[in-house]
């Protein structure tokens, strides 16, 4: 999928280019080159490691940063000059920064108030947002009085009674326990909906963007690695980067050996046969073959179903499912999540037991080399 949207832009990043001197003295790029753009009621999240580019990114679009080269653009008005409280836009940062001594009115109501907004409109707008967000009747709390999640629904609040045309979110929930979290996501999802603008929200958390984002920016070393929907990128992965960084993954360096009926077969570097159902394959090609490990079943899938052999080496209980490692002859580790209807096969498993993971030769991924 393209780095541009489908829908009329709210944001639109061309060429955009970021350096930092290092204590070394050399320059870094943080952005190098990248095009992008959001498209309103879009929620598009920026993900990948640390240094990525990722929270750069966040801060040239809301004005704490400037760009060094390239173009923004914010409902189509230039924006590279434009200083932070003269964009349309408001951040939610992982560090709420609420004012301890203001209640919960006064901290969303902060900013109405500087720009003098009348006080009638601002207790009406003041109560909107907050209704929005849960927290109607408390007004008069302080932010000590609240809960973690509480506290960052007043962040949210804040940032929404101005009504941004965008609302960046640098890693707002990473400070929740696991179970806010998860409650936290899906209130923010429906609540972008609710609102119809468009979210950017930085995380490094994968299954945060793959369940929240309607598209996903992968970024690694300045340069977007793959835009696409969070299937796309978790099924489709655009190169070995994103296949590796995106869930858990089986990613085999193979060379097609002979193709017959649509049907390749491939030998990975490790001396593993693999096959692959692809018509376009031609012998001597390299490329990449993607399993993920739920793709792995204990018996045949079907009529094009084929199996890597091994031993296995360890079965653990994860939940619902199990996760078993398979070493094979070759020394090469597969891993596979087995559903809990394998439950019984699994428990007369061991250590040193011999095993057959099948998979279903039109399930694999293949990930060409340049060129290819």
């Amino acid at each position: 999928m393209s780095v541009f949207t489908r829908t009329a832009p709210v944001v639109e990043i061309r060429g955009a280019v970021k350096h930092y001197r290092a204590p070394e003295g050399h320059l870094v790029r943080a952005l190098d080159g990248l095009d992008l753009a959001v498209g309103a009621n879009e929620f598009v999240t920026l993900l990948g490691p640390s240094g990525c580019g990722k929270t750069t990114l966040l801060r040239v679009i809301s004005g704490f940063e400037q760009l060094d080269g390239g173009e923004l653009l914010i409902q189509g008005r230039p924006m590279n000059d434009a200083p932070a409280h003269r964009r349309p836009v408001h951040t939610v940062f992982q560090s709420y920064a609420l004012f301890p001594h203001m209640s919960v009115g006064d901290n969303v109501g902060y900013a109405l108030e500087v720009r003098g907004v009348g006080k009638a409109e601002r207790r009406q707008r003041i109560g909107e947002a907050l209704e929005l967000v849960g927290l109607a009747g408390l007004e008069r709390r302080r932010p000590a009085q609240l809960s973690g999640g509480q506290q960052q629904r007043v962040a949210l609040a804040r940032a929404l009674v101005d009504r941004p045309a965008l609302l960046l979110l640098d890693e707002p929930l990473s400070a929740l326990d696991r179970q806010l979290r998860q409650n936290m996501q899906r209130e923010l999802k429906k609540l972008q909906h609710e609102l119809g603008i468009a979210f950017v929200f930085v995380t490094h958390d994968q299954e945060e963007a793959l369940t929240m984002s309607d598209r996903i920016v992968v970024l690694n070393g300045g340069h977007i690695q793959q835009v696409g929907s969070p299937a796309d990128i978790y099924d489709r992965p655009a190169n070995a980067f994103v296949a590796g960084f995106i869930g858990e993954s089986n990613l085999f360096d193979a060379q097609v050996q002979a193709c017959s009926g649509g049907v390749a077969e491939l030998r990975d570097r490790q001396g593993d046969r693999l096959w692959v159902r692809d018509a376009s394959l031609r012998a001597g090609q390299a490329l990449q073959v993607l399993l993920r490990p739920e793709q792995f079943h204990l018996d045949s899938p079907g009529a094009d179903g084929v199996a890597l052999e091994g031993q296995v080496e360890q079965t653990l209980f994860i939940g619902k499912d199990f996760e078993v490692s398979l070493r094979t002859a070759h020394g090469r580790q597969v891993k596979a999540v087995i559903r809990d209807a394998g439950r019984e096969a699994l428990h007369r498993l061991h250590p040193g037991s011999p095993l057959k993971l099948w998979y279903a030769q039109g399930t694999a991924h293949l990930i060409r080399e340049a060129g290819q």
